[in-house]
């Protein structure tokens, strides 16, 4: 099942290069709780950037397998297979190539057993993809993406569902929406 385009891989390893961020542990609060809670033997970080989050989780959890996989970055190219007891994926879904959702959705839902968090941007990005489209290729309501979630992810149970408006400061002082949806999912 193909989820991302040969063309679209060269845009994303050009946005690394260009954005040290992508990728850092900052990702790992708001997850913990759910680690936490369900204690999975293993996390795969889905578009994990720069494995800022694989690498925080091996550190706050040694005893828990984690693993990132992000077709963007040289370093982790290389996809392990699955199933992992729970997915990590923050601020990815909104990049994909809109024709590759429906089958990303469905790749996500058969590489967790247990639980799976998501955080998806529903606002334009700051930046910009080297061709000049904006870095969020899907800029949807949280209602879009629940309807989108449930049809591709089929049996699953949602126990936390949040819509976070917050708002940024561009460099030119602009101020501009940053809003996320937050989705706990459970098998």
């Amino acid at each position: 099942m193909k989820t991302i385009s040969e063309e679209y891989v060269i845009q994303l390893e050009q946005l690394h290069d260009q954005k040290a961020s992508f990728g850092d542990a900052k990702g790992l609060k708001p997850i913990a709780k759910w680690i936490d809670e369900y204690k999975p033997t293993s996390v795969f970080d889905y578009g994990c950037g720069k494995g800022g989050v694989v690498q925080a989780v091996k550190e706050n959890y040694p005893d828990i397998k984690a693993i990132g996989w992000d077709p963007g970055h040289p370093s982790f190219k290389e996809r392990q297979q699955g199933p992992f007891d729970m997915l990590i994926s923050t601020d990815v879904l909104e990049h994909i190539e809109p024709v590759f959702l429906d089958n990303v959705l469905k790749d996500i839902h058969e590489t967790f057993s247990k639980i799976a968090f998501l955080i998806i941007a529903t606002s334009p990005a700051k930046k910009f993809l080297p061709d000049g489209r904006n870095a969020h290729l899907i800029v949807e309501t949280p209602g879009w993406w629940k309807d989108k979630l449930e049809k591709n992810m089929p049996g699953i149970k949602f126990l936390h569902s949040e819509f976070v408006e917050k708002t940024r400061t561009d460099k030119k002082g602009n101020v501009q929406p940053n809003n996320k949806y937050i989705v706990v999912l459970e098998k």
